[in-house]
């Protein structure tokens, strides 16, 4: 199982140790510290530790550098060791301010976080080389003096060890620049594709305006002329009231004049009445007398009869 990822928290948090200890903390002692991580990462928590506020109060930039040497080189020849050892870990420290000045230039420029790794990642390069040189300097001095110095040298060689890791710290950067360019180029193909989605967007967009234009003018005409024909209508039905008052004023007067009518035609039926009733009475009159006649004609041809007959022939 892969060890967890060294955090900036820890970092700071050994950093803090150390430097409470009267030490000023550097890359090699967090490492050794720690006893994992990468110096690439641990320089860069460094240097922001070493600008935070816990750092100014414990006055980390004014502490003395402790340089503690293994139990090997605590033997003959201590002197030279710790003078070797003191100029390989000047040369460590001196590459380290260059690598923490160049992390507080990329900072201040606020540049993206794949230029930043580039130029990381190349710093790291040139540093390796410097490294490179150095060491190989310096061994080639420890293999002139004498078979005595050997644990020295291979002190160095842990270091090239060391060296081999920032190797591949930078493998893993130019891997990760990799990857975030090929994601940059996904993004740009996305991109792509989502400008092509909203030009089609658009014209759908400016389709549906036309539609819908075409749909309001449509509409704006239905409305003139509902308007034009409501327009009519008001103007028909204001006539409508006019003709109206005028037919309930002439109805009024005609009811007046059927009123008058109706009582005259009362007067009339009264008058009907009456006369209905005396030509009944004259009725009777004429029957009687129409009957009278009968019986005096009756009586007039009895008497003619009589009378024929009582004439000689």
């Amino acid at each position: 199982m892969a060890a967890p990822r060294l955090t900036e928290e820890e970092v700071h948090a050994a950093c803090a140790e150390i430097a409470a200890q009267g030490e000023r903390p550097t890359a090699l002692t967090l490492l050794d510290k720690l006893g994992r991580g990468s110096l690439t990462t641990i320089t860069k928590y460094l240097n922001s530790w070493n600008v935070s506020d816990e750092a100014k109060v414990l006055g980390a930039e004014s502490l003395p550098t402790v340089v503690e040497l293994p139990l090997e080189l605590t033997r003959d020849g201590e002197g030279l060791i710790k003078k070797v050892w003191g100029v390989a870990k000047g040369l460590a420290d001196a590459e380290l301010e260059i690598q923490r000045e160049a992390l507080k230039q990329a900072e201040q420029a606020n540049q993206a976080k794949v230029e930043e790794a580039f130029k990381f990642s190349e710093a790291q390069a040139l540093q390796i080389e410097r490294l490179d040189d150095a060491f190989m300097s310096m061994r080639n001095q420890l293999d002139e003096k004498h078979t005595e110095y050997r644990q020295a040298v291979a002190q160095l060689n842990e270091a090239e060890k060391t060296i081999v890791g920032l190797s591949k710290d930078n493998d893993q950067l130019r891997q990760e620049i990799s990857d975030l360019k090929n994601q940059l180029v996904a993004q740009e193909e996305l991109n792509k594709a989502a400008v092509q989605e909203k030009q089609g967007l658009q014209k759908q967009h400016d389709a549906a305006i036309k539609q819908k234009d075409a749909e309001i003018r449509t509409l704006d005409m239905q409305v003139h002329k509902l308007q034009t024909s409501l327009d009519a209508a008001v103007s028909s039905n204001e006539q409508l009231i006019t003709d109206i008052k005028a037919k309930a004023s002439e109805l009024s007067k005609r009811t007046v004049e059927v009123e008058t009518l109706s009582v005259r035609y009362e007067a009339a039926i009264a008058e009907l009445k009456t006369a209905k009733a005396e030509l009944k009475a004259a009725s009777k009159a004429v029957s009687d007398t129409e009957k009278l006649v009968a019986n005096l004609q009756g009586q007039l041809e009895v008497y003619v009869g009589l009378e024929k007959k009582g004439k000689p022939e």
